[in-house]
This record gives C-alpha cells, structure tokens and sequence, in this order.
C-alpha cells in the first residue's frame, strides 16, 4: 500500500475516524504519529491500539481543531460523512481508500495481530469503495448479502437475521441463487464483494458450487463466507480455489462447536484470508413486532442504524438489511413494495433505492441496531422455532 502521498505534515494533529483493522492498520504505518481514534460506537470509547485512545464523538469536538485532519477509515463513508458535516463542520477530513492504490501488505506493521490476508483484504475493500464514492460512481456497489439458506446448526433465540423463528427452513438453490444474482447484475457494473450468509451457509449442500459460480464471476471482487464454523469443510475443494477472492470470516461459538479449529486450520493451511473471533456486538435486535411508529420516528431509527446498508439479496428481490429480507419472508411484517426493490430493476432504481430513501416500512417492525445499544450475552439456544404473528 502506498501512503506516502498523503502528507500530513501541514496539519498539527491526526485524528482517525473508526476503530476497525483499516484505521488501526493506518495508525500502525502512519509517518505521523496519530493523536486519538474517534468511533460512532459509543462502547468503544476509552480502548486503545498500540498506546492510541478512542474518543467518542463529544469527546473529540472538545479537544480537535481547525488545525488538525480526520482520516476516515470506515468502509461505508456514505454514513461517515453527514457525521463529520454535522459535528466536525470547520475540520479538515480525507478518505483513507482514495490514497491506497496497492496490496502489499508484506512490508507493513501490523500491531493487531489479526491475520495479514484479512487486513488486506480489508484495505482493498476500502480503496474501491472510498475511490468509488468520492467519484460517484453509481453502478458500484459496496457489498451485497446472499441469503443461501434459512438452515442452521445453531439455534441463537437472538438472532438477528431472524433464524428462531423458522419453523421449516429451506435451502435457496444454485440455479435460483445464479439465476437472481445475474439478473443484477446485468444493471451494475461492479459489487466489490457478495457475502453468503444464512443460517449456516454450510447448511447448503451446494455451497461449494455456488462459491464455484461467485470465484469465476467478473462483476465481483471478493467474496466472503460468513460461518459458525460448525461443519467441517472439504479439503479437496479448498486446495483449488482462487485465493485471491475468497475469504471467510468465523465466529467462534466456543463449546457450541467442537469443529472451529478444524475448519480454521484447514483454511490458514490453503492459504485462505481468515478471520476467526468471537461473537461480537449481539444486540436485543432479534424481535419482529409492530411497535406502531411514526414516520418521524422510523427515520430516526434508519439514521442511527448500523444495519442498513447490509443490502440483502433474496426471494428475488433486493432489501437494504437482513431483517426485512427475512422478516417479510416470515410473512413477520406485511409484504409492502418500499421493503426492497425487484432484483432485476433499472439501474436508477437501484441507486434510489441504495442510496437516497430515508427510512424502509420494516423499520416499524425492528427493535434497531444503533452503534451505541447495550450489548446481550450472544448465542443462548433455543430449543424450539420462537412464536410470532404472521401476516398474509
């Protein structure tokens, strides 16, 4: 990566906006040493990487001025940016992505100890999606969720992609699943990654033909398995794929399952960029109930929402989160047209609907998913598919 170009030298300090592996990453190679993080997430604030504190976003506007810079290292800078003209208005700011033009990490410090793979793949990630924003380019999307199956191995009475409440789970098949995403694609240029996600994604027997079909495709740059690490995976498969576009990221359930370490190690032993962690940031989010508000109130609730622009491609139609997507296949919420938009629709709108609307009818029925919610204790199991009220 070359950063060499970004000169800080005129600005007297250097503040970094978002505490994920691209800003930690920045703070460990910056020729400048970097004075605090600032991070949306209030819960973060008081942590630190490598001697450097977090500061939540009062915090920082006592203490920065007009003098200092913000680097922004957050991948989705279409919400970072109404933050920094609100609260930040006379502070100078640059995107992180539009000053990386590589993906040699080798060279790099690394102070994280996150594998190097993953860190690459997460600044490549940011260098498409920050250059793509800032030049507005309208057929580029960031990210699209693949909904391969409603199955899991595990039975989390939280989750929030809504899988307790499934009483028969299905797979989606590879020809639907090929089928949906080439009608997408036909109206974008480029989605720099597609996440299989579920359930379980390895609950699909035809996981490694699907994961064949998106490794060969040209539209996309990455693509990510999201999995619990509960199925042990096919070795032979693994030793032909490209390794350049593939990566998995594992959450680790710890005795829920005796296979995380199998899997792990069969994916650092073929080369594959992995990430393995624990379940992370479990919100009370995982409820669909009609919670009767306003207008108002649903664009409140949209603006603070960390799950929005978790765009969700399923049943043939694509949704801005996982819980409308899910929810409406539930029948959780009545099937209302502002939910999604057809798979197949124009481009402009699919930029409309990505980019400009203010709030989606689901959001009545979400409990939200905002930066600073108090966090549950993750994965309790249920033994049963949880009671909702269905709609026709």
């Amino acid at each position: 990566m070359n950063i060499k170009k970004l000169n800080l030298k005129n600005y007297k300090n250097i503040f970094i906006y978002g505490f994920g592996l691209s800003g930690k990453w920045f703070a460990d190679n910056s020729d400048k040493k970097i004075k605090f993080f600032i991070d949306t997430d209030e819960k973060k604030s008081g942590r630190s990487h490598n001697g450097i504190q977090v500061l939540s976003i009062n915090e920082a506007k006592k203490i920065i001025s007009k003098q200092d810079l913000i680097i922004v290292s957050p991948v989705d800078i279409q919400d970072v940016e109404p933050v920094l003209k609100r609260e930040f208005k006379e502070i100078n700011w640059l995107a992180l992505g539009v000053f990386l033009d590589g993906n040699d990490t080798k060279e790099s410090k690394n102070y994280s100890n996150e594998n190097l793979n993953f860190i690459q793949y997460s600044l490549n990630a940011l260098e498409k999606c920050h250059k793509a924003y800032i030049n507005k380019d309208k057929l580029f999307l960031r990210s699209v969720d693949i909904v391969i199956s409603e199955r899991c191995s595990l039975k989390c009475k939280d989750c929030s992609n809504l899988m307790q409440y499934y009483l028969r789970p299905k797979n989606f098949s590879y020809e639907q699943i090929k089928k949906e995403f080439n009608q997408l694609t036909e109206n974008i240029n480029h989605i720099f990654e597609v996440r299989l996600i579920g359930g379980e994604p390895f609950m699909n027997k035809e996981i490694y033909e699907i994961i064949d079909f998106f490794l060969i495709n040209t539209k996309i740059s990455k693509i990510v398995v999201y999995t619990n690490g509960t199925i042990p995976l096919k070795d032979e498969r693994l030793k032909n794929y490209n390794k350049s576009k593939l990566v998995f990221t594992i959450t680790d359930y710890g005795n829920l399952s005796k296979n995380t370490d199998k899997v792990y190690d069969a994916l650092i032993n073929n080369n594959v960029p992995t990430r393995l962690h624990p379940p992370e940031n479990w919100t009370d989010s995982g409820v669909i109930q009609d919670f009767k508000r306003t207008e108002v109130e649903m664009k409140e609730l949209f603006n603070i929402c960390c799950g929005k622009n978790l765009l969700t491609s399923m049943n043939g139609k694509l949704y801005r989160c996982p819980f409308a997507a899910n929810a409406e296949s539930l029948k959780g919420i009545p099937t209302d047209e502002k939910n999604s938009v057809p798979i197949n629709s124009s481009p402009e709108m699919i930029e409309k609907y990505t980019r400009d609307i203010e709030f989606i009818p689901a959001c009545n029925y979400c409990k939200g998913r905002s930066f600073d919610a108090a966090e549950i204790v993750p994965a309790i199991q249920t033994t049963k598919p949880i009671d909702y009220k269905k709609y026709d």
